[in-house]
């Protein structure tokens, strides 16, 4: 961190789950929820709540064009503290969720988190300069590939069981 710097005034910030993943980087918030939708963990009002946020994000966010090929360059995003407030604000209904799950879900605040490879207002594109090992996922979560634009096509269509 710059020394003339607070931890409030860094530039981009990245909500975060307590565990890396396959890029060796610890998982969004997108991909945290995503796993725990996959393995069938959240109840069908959880799932569509995290599509309503989702879907709002897909509509209102620029979609880096590294998701085009897959992110083979294996870039995450974060979002730039200057543009962003109202948007953090949307995703306080994930964190709760995944919070009730007993995921651990940080909010990161950086001054150089990687190389630059895109830019918009909201955001950032980074490739870390580091990666870590993959860590366990939460029990019960798989990795797996993420699914790019609106994942409703993808929704349960009756309660979880149990």
């Amino acid at each position: 961190m710059p020394d003339d710097m607070t931890e409030d005034e860094l530039p981009y910030l990245r909500l975060q789950a307590g565990y890396v993943g396959r890029l060796g980087v610890e998982v969004g918030i997108f991909v945290a929820v995503d796993h725990l939708r996959r393995q069938s963990l959240l109840t069908v009002e959880e799932e569509e709540r995290y599509f309503d946020i989702d879907d709002w994000f897909q509509e209102h966010l620029p979609e880096p064009p590294f998701y085009a090929d897959g992110n083979i360059i294996g870039a995450v995003t974060w979002f730039k503290r200057a543009t962003t407030g109202a948007m953090l604000a949307r995703l306080q209904p994930l964190r709760d969720l995944l919070k009730t799950h007993g995921v651990r879900c940080d909010l990161v605040r950086a001054s150089d988190p990687g190389e630059l490879v895109y830019e918009d207002a909201y955001q950032v594109g980074i490739v870390p300069r580091v990666r870590k090992p993959v860590t366990p996922p939460p029990p019960g979560v798989t990795f797996g590939p993420t699914t790019a634009g609106s994942k409703r096509h993808l929704a349960r269509r009756s309660p979880k069981a149990g």
